[in-house]
């Protein structure tokens, strides 16, 4: 019923847009056909405005009565896959603006702004609008078909602030403050604090390798219950457990004779102001410092 009183309406309009000239001007069985054909064709290219008219065309009264009804029932069609756009302006005060004539990818859309839905074609459109006393604004919209209502704000006299990009100074810039003798933590509680790391790391190996040592022995004797290992596998678990073993000792060692010269470093560094110069060697299980304080 709702669709029977939908046709009945486009085809009371379609009689009104037609009236006019029907005397002068009603199409010919020709006119409808080719009218058919080209929305057709122009439903194709996502024209939807220019295929409406062309089934305004064919929908007319003088037309056969086939076309007719198949040309009005596409208008309905065509009229929902139609989107409209609703454009309000303002100027840089905030006031709203009505007197802004608008142009579609260089064609008239519309003398003023009414707030009314505007159709569009599908697409992506190019957008002028131009008020009096103001630089024109020209923008840009990809517009779905379908989109009912989307509403888009335009604003004359503003400029965009131009985007700034903070670049931060590079990690190794030398500056005053850093290069000055006596500033800062000083030679000394630098050498301090790398000592202390290689301490951590020389204790955290020698915690782990501990423990790979303590596991292998626990194999072993599970493999090997008397004083000589019957089997292969058990040589070989007595092997890496001594082995194991002795990086873990040698890690203990170095990482405590580090933390022992960090903290040496760190409690006899000069004060501020007085040079300081010293020199840090870490090898097998000893761990050499030089320089003075």
């Amino acid at each position: 019923m709702n669709r029977r009183i939908t046709l009945l309406t486009i085809a009371a309009v379609v009689s009104l847009v037609t009236g006019r000239d029907a005397l002068a001007a009603d199409p010919t069985t020709a006119d409808c056909l080719a009218s058919s054909d080209a929305s057709l064709r122009l439903g194709n290219e996502h024209k939807l405005l220019a295929e409406r008219a062309q089934l305004l065309v064919c929908a007319a009264a003088t037309c056969p009565a086939e076309i007719r009804r198949e040309c009005l029932s596409r208008v309905e069609e065509v009229n929902s896959h139609i989107p409209t756009i609703v454009f309000w302006a303002k100027d840089a005060s905030g006031a709203d603006l009505s007197a802004v004539r608008v142009t579609m990818d260089g064609a008239l859309l519309t003398e003023r702004l009414e707030g009314t839905a505007l159709s569009t074609d599908p697409g992506e459109h190019s957008f002028t609008f131009e008020t009096r006393g103001l630089p024109p604004v020209t923008r840009s919209f990809t517009i779905l078909q379908a989109q009912k209502d989307r509403r888009e704000l335009i604003l004359f006299g503003t400029t965009a602030a131009p985007a700034t990009t903070a670049i931060a100074p590079p990690l190794a810039a030398s500056s005053p403050a850093a290069s000055a003798p006596g500033e800062g933590l000083g030679t000394s509680r630098v050498l301090a604090l790398v000592a202390g790391g290689v301490g951590v790391v020389g204790l955290g190996l020698g915690t782990a390798f501990g423990a790979m040592a303590l596991s292998d022995k626990s194999d072993a004797q599970s493999l090997c219950p008397g004083a000589s290992c019957p089997t292969a596998a058990g040589v070989t678990k007595w092997s890496n457990a001594t082995s194991t073993g002795n990086v873990s000792t040698v890690g203990f060692i170095v990482g405590g004779v580090a933390l022992a010269g960090a903290a040496v470093l760190w409690f006899t560094a000069p004060s501020r102001g007085q040079g300081a110069s010293a020199q840090l060697g870490v090898g097998l299980g000893s761990v050499q410092l030089k320089g003075s304080f």
